[in-house]
């Protein structure tokens, strides 16, 4: 039998391996809330703020031009 296709893509995607090895840290030992006060959500917060400079610089922008959001969806 042939591998089956996956084509519900607008619900799900696999996660590109360089991708889930960058989140593993914060699924593990730095899973602290980036929106707290106390130095335990130091290396949760500053993550969002690397990926910024990063993608700037990726498409030549300054970091304050641009805001990374997260979008989710709850069904019921």
């Amino acid at each position: 039998m042939a591998k089956p296709i996956y084509l519900d893509y607008n619900a799900t995607t696999p996660i590109d391996p360089a991708v889930q090895e960058a989140m593993l840290p914060f699924l593990g030992e730095h899973f602290g809330n980036p929106s707290t006060t106390y130095a335990y959500r130091q290396p949760a917060k500053e993550a969002p703020e690397r990926a910024r400079q990063q993608v700037a610089s990726l498409i030549g922008a300054a970091p304050e031009d641009h805001h990374l959001v997260a979008l989710f969806h709850t069904f019921q």
